[in-house]
């Protein structure tokens, strides 16, 4: 079993993810973990970290809300919340997810777009990313209209910037150069 590395959240989703292997349920996991993460909000957040609501109060309000989550997921919401850590479980989700995403070589893609793209053309152009790429991509799409055209795209560090306000700016530094 390799050591538990990194920040807190990534320890924690390190340790979750040995588990959930171990357990060959590394998508319910991510799944579990999602759902808790859009479900905490801050709100909710700050309602289990309030010392004026009894432990006992808001470790059955967390109980209730999780019954149907993964055991080890229960448990780590229960040390959270004793250790009043409850605010990393969107930050664990996060580290969760690309935990997996990395050892199954998919690789992380910002696409921005000057308009906002149908399902078909998303799909297109997340295709054409992983062919050109030869690895599997998870995109997030983005609108920003100040783009005028085309798209801006980031998978990890690199950046390809096919936009039209980018061949704007490249033609007018070109003019006044």
């Amino acid at each position: 079993m390799p050591a538990l590395s990194g920040s807190a959240p990534r320890r924690y989703a390190e340790a979750l993810l040995q588990v959930a292997t171990a357990a060959k349920a590394v998508p319910a996991y991510r799944q579990s973990l999602e759902r808790l993460a859009s479900a905490l909000g801050p709100e909710t957040i700050a309602l289990l970290r309030d010392p004026r609501v009894p432990m006992a109060a808001r470790r059955e309000a967390l109980d209730a809300s999780s019954k149907d989550e993964p055991a080890a997921v229960r448990a780590i919401l229960d040390l959270l919340l004793q250790r009043d850590r409850i605010s990393l479980v969107p930050r664990i989700a996060t580290e969760f997810g690309d935990l997996v995403d990395r050892r199954e070589g998919v690789a992380k893609a910002k696409i921005t777009t000057s308009i906002a793209l149908n399902e078909a053309q998303r799909g297109d152009l997340v295709q054409r990313l992983e062919r050109s790429s030869r690895r599997k991509i998870r995109a997030t799409f983005i609108v920003d209209p100040s783009l005028i055209g085309g798209a801006k795209v980031q998978v990890g560090d690199r950046l390809i910037d096919a936009s039209l306000r980018n061949q704007l700016d490249d033609l007018a530094r070109q003019l006044t150069g």
